[in-house]
């Protein structure tokens, strides 16, 4: 986790910058040139792509990974910045040319290659690839990258294929105690791809649609009832209402393909509303949630 101390620490500075360039009276114009300033400063130093072939295959996982939840967290602050003040063309250029590098190596991660035996499970559908995914297809937005989109595409689409009759998805399930957490972990990658897709027109087909349901479905039901998945899995399991920031991100989906899914939901996170993902910077109500809402 030391990996994650310092990239956590950009992303929850990120995430305040996007707060007070949405919700500051007088300030979002200043905050969002802070935002292209930051990112500039990571562009200009290849921020997060430096030594990553110095690793063992987990070791190069895990870099990735890095770089992939920082990205989204870069992602979603540039999308807010450019809302609020787009950028001059010379902060633009290199930070696109970063997200292009950045895209470069999580497809390298994820495109299968043989390897040792011990490591071949890094090659199976997982958060791992669904967060992958989430990272490329959001810079692929601000590169205008078909090719890059339609990968990310590709991989929401096996995934959702893979989804198991009752939603649960088996490689999160068998963490033990943090299998809660890791099926809602999931559904934020899932979620962000899913949000990506309706925005550009991708549809999912009929079985993709009713097994996104289902595992939804799950991780909510879960969520509300723990002991359910404790007498499953032999593992008692934690919960923290930040797990479920998905819904938010989801819900707009679910009113127009299911109703009753979306009204269950809506009542689960209403308590905790607002909700944010402060792991990989989305405000996910202040962005998607009350925006649906209007």
């Amino acid at each position: 986790m030391k990996r994650l101390w310092p990239t956590g620490a950009v992303s929850k500075k990120m995430l305040e910058m996007m707060e007070t360039a949405l919700d500051v009276p007088g300030q979002g114009k200043n905050a969002a040139n802070c935002i292209i300033r930051q990112m500039r400063v990571w562009a200009n130093a290849d921020a997060l792509l430096g030594n990553v072939e110095d690793n063992d295959p987990l070791g190069h996982r895990q870099a990735v990974l890095v770089g992939g939840w920082t990205s989204i967290s870069f992602s979603n602050a540039y999308a807010v910045a450019e809302g609020v003040a787009s950028p001059a063309s010379a902060a633009d250029v290199p930070i696109k040319a970063w997200f292009a590098k950045l895209s470069d190596m999580i497809v390298a991660e994820f495109t299968p290659a043989p390897r040792e035996h011990k490591y071949e499970w890094l090659d199976g559908n997982s958060n791992h690839r669904y967060w992958g995914a989430a990272a490329v297809g959001l810079m692929a937005v601000h590169l205008q990258d078909r090719k890059r989109f339609s990968w990310s595409m590709d991989i929401l689409k096996s995934a959702l294929d893979e989804v198991p009759e009752d939603g649960g998805l088996p490689r999160e399930l068998a963490r033990g105690g943090r299998a809660l957490k890791y099926q809602n972990f999931a559904m934020d990658a899932i979620a962000i791809l899913v949000r990506l897709a309706d925005t550009n027109d991708v549809a999912l087909d009929a079985d993709q649609e009713k097994k996104l349901q289902s595992a939804a479905g799950f991780a909510a039901t879960m969520y509300l009832h723990p002991d359910e998945l404790e007498a499953r899995t032999g593992y008692r399991q934690e919960v923290e209402p930040g797990m479920i920031a998905w819904i938010d991100v989801l819900l707009p989906h679910f009113k127009h393909t299911d109703p009753q899914l979306a009204e269950k939901l809506d009542a689960i996170a209403r308590p905790l509303r607002p909700m944010t993902n402060t792991f990989i910077a989305l405000p996910s109500t202040r962005l998607i949630g009350q925006a649906d809402a209007k």
